[in-house]
């Protein structure tokens, strides 16, 4: 048994857990290359090719920045331009990545008003229509996915609440451009960001937002300067108009890499990316109930990038995700936060395909069948099978 574990841990583990994902061999390849000089042609064109493939991905005609850092620097730079000391931001929170703009917001000054709702719960529009018309606020912020509870909420129908407040409408899309529709303008979203890691399925390391024109005017009027410097919007924006320009280094091969993931989303087609992601994403789900395990978001409003089954009675969920690690060579990700023992995550995003969605549910089944877990061998992968045949065709 060794020696099948030693060699299922040279270069084959099939990596499932919801960000980062599995990268393209294209765009491996691009990041092979030599290091390009910052201000060479090619890299200069192709920085300006991918922040238009960005625009068209985020749906939206305003600002689009691709910088080096984490999704959180999109939502730190959201915060640390739109938002003054003293100015009142609604954080609705559902997940643990939800609560985590309230520290940004407090750790820029400004003052957090918290509509929560349980963790995995849907938005009520309702709460968050009469909250928006409580108070004057500067910006709200909501989750597109929250990867902590594999909620998905409606940005659509909030962005109509959006039409009604002055407002800034502030989203996290993290785990959910690439994968799931995002169309900003449409949206009445002002400030979306993601991260390259998850659906977009490039390396991690950049960060992409963009901005549109009320969310612009609200920096230029700002009565304050803004604090950071690296963070300062401004001194960036005339990058993203001429990539010529200089500011701070940017990460060459990364933003090289990031414009052969866009043109691989753009080859597929968005709203054939979006379908595959929705199928992908009824597949696994399928198979988790055809296994008796529950699901850990409100049904109907579940992700499609990932999913958050939950744990079997009797079954320890660390033992049960090395086994399948070790012994068949998939990994996924443990529960988050205070979901941890609880649930475990698993990603189906980005560049995934159905032979990745059965041998994770196959992997997952053998896991649970050898920890004792009462089940129909085939039970779950049938299941997803089903799906995957009568559907893909249309994907």
């Amino acid at each position: 048994m060794m020696g099948m574990v030693d060699y299922l841990g040279n270069e084959r583990e099939l990596l499932m857990i919801p960000g980062p994902t599995m990268v393209s061999p294209r765009v491996l390849r691009i990041l092979a290359k030599p290091v390009l000089s910052h201000v060479s042609g090619e890299f200069v064109d192709g920085y300006v090719e991918a922040l238009k493939l960005q625009n068209k991905l985020f749906g939206t005609e305003g600002t689009p920045f691709m910088l080096s850092g984490s999704g959180t620097l999109g939502m730190e730079a959201a915060i640390a331009n739109l938002v003054e000391r003293g100015e009142k931001v609604l954080c609705v929170e559902n997940g643990f990545f939800g609560e985590k703009w309230a520290e940004i917001v407090e750790g820029h000054g400004g003052v957090v008003d918290r509509l929560r709702f349980e963790w995995g719960e849907a938005l009520d529009l309702k709460r968050v229509e009469e909250k928006l018309s409580s108070n004057e606020y500067k910006a709200f912020t909501v989750e597109h996915v929250d990867t902590s509870t594999g909620i998905a909420n409606r940005l659509d129908k909030v962005g109509e609440l959006a039409k009604n407040t002055d407002a800034l409408y502030i989203v996290d899309s993290v785990c959910g451009v690439g994968g799931m529709p995002v169309k900003m303008d449409e949206w009445n979203i002002d400030f979306c960001l993601t991260g390259s890691q998850k659906a977009i399925a490039a390396p991690p390391g950049t960060s992409m937002f963009c901005l549109n024109e009320k969310a612009w005017g609200a920096i230029e009027n700002r009565k304050t300067p803004i604090s950071d410097y690296y963070c300062n919007l401004t001194r960036w924006k005339p990058i993203m108009e001429n990539p010529r320009g200089y500011f701070a280094t940017p990460a060459t091969g990364n933003v090289l890499g990031m414009l052969e993931a866009l043109k691989m989303i753009h080859e597929e087609g968005l709203e054939a990316r979006w379908r595959r992601h929705e199928v992908f994403s009824d597949a696994f789900k399928a198979g988790i109930e055809a296994l008796g395990l529950g699901q850990f978001p409100a049904k109907g409003s579940e992700a499609h990038t990932l999913s958050v089954p939950k744990i079997p009675e009797g079954i320890d969920d660390a033992d049960m995700r090395g086994l399948m690690r070790i012994k068949y060579g998939v990994i996924i990700a443990g529960g988050l936060g205070k979901l941890g023992g609880q649930t475990v995550r698993v990603g189906h995003m980005g560049n995934v395909t159905t032979n990745d969605i059965t041998a994770t549910l196959s992997a997952l089944e053998m896991s649970l069948m050898e920890l004792g877990y009462d089940m129909e061998p085939g039970s779950g992968v049938g299941a997803a099978e089903k799906i995957l045949t009568t559907h893909m065709t249309e994907a």
